[in-house]
């Protein structure tokens, strides 16, 4: 049997990510189906959620990754869902503000609490020992993405790993904090 080099083993690690991430994406996109949704109006939609608050359509297209003549149809569309109502900016009437309608609310609590039964059910045939071990692989690897894209080592990175794993609970609001924050830090030269 031949050695597999160091080399081999991180594209094989690069490739089942990139193929767990597709597979798990589609997955997702056909089952938000059964809801009426897609996902980036799902995306968009939870993402209001959570945020609690009337965002901009601009705080949205960062969260989403989508480009605003996208969003806008995005919205449109869950708007005459009635998931979702626009307003206006009572100190700035040009901008648009974008919140959740109860309904909308309602929709991404149903889907997360079924999204987490079937989480529950997928991983029941594993014992307690392999999902600790698979967690503590997903953290590193998640470690390791966000030491990418900063220079933190140490607990700073530790603890923006952990911010960054409760992106879910607000990501409007982690996008704004992360984006004043890189605003903030000075360039090195």
């Amino acid at each position: 049997m031949d050695a597999v080099s160091r080399e081999e083993k991180v594209k094989k690690i690069k490739d089942m990510f990139v193929s767990l991430i597709w597979f798990s994406t589609r997955h997702f996109s056909q089952w938000l189906q059964t809801f009426g949704l897609t996902a980036p109006q799902f995306f968009a939609l939870a993402s209001l959620s959570c945020h609690k608050n009337p965002c901009t359509m601009r705080d949205l297209t960062e969260v989403t990754i989508q480009d605003p003549p996208t969003m806008t149809g995005i919205i449109d569309r869950l708007v005459k869902m009635k998931l979702v109502k626009r307003t206006r900016s009572e100190v700035d009437r040009r901008v648009v503000l974008v919140q959740p309608t109860e309904t909308g609310v309602e929709l991404v609590k149903r889907i997360n609490e079924e999204a987490s039964q079937e989480a529950l059910k997928s991983y029941q045939t594993l014992a307690d020992e392999d999902l600790e071990a698979l967690e503590q692989s997903l953290y590193y690897l998640l470690r390791l993405q966000v030491s990418r894209q900063t220079s933190l080592t140490g607990d700073a990175l530790d603890a923006e790993v952990q911010k960054t794993i409760f992106f879910r609970d607000d990501p409007i609001h982690f996008i704004k904090v992360n984006d004043e924050s890189s605003l903030q830090q000075p360039v090195e030269s």
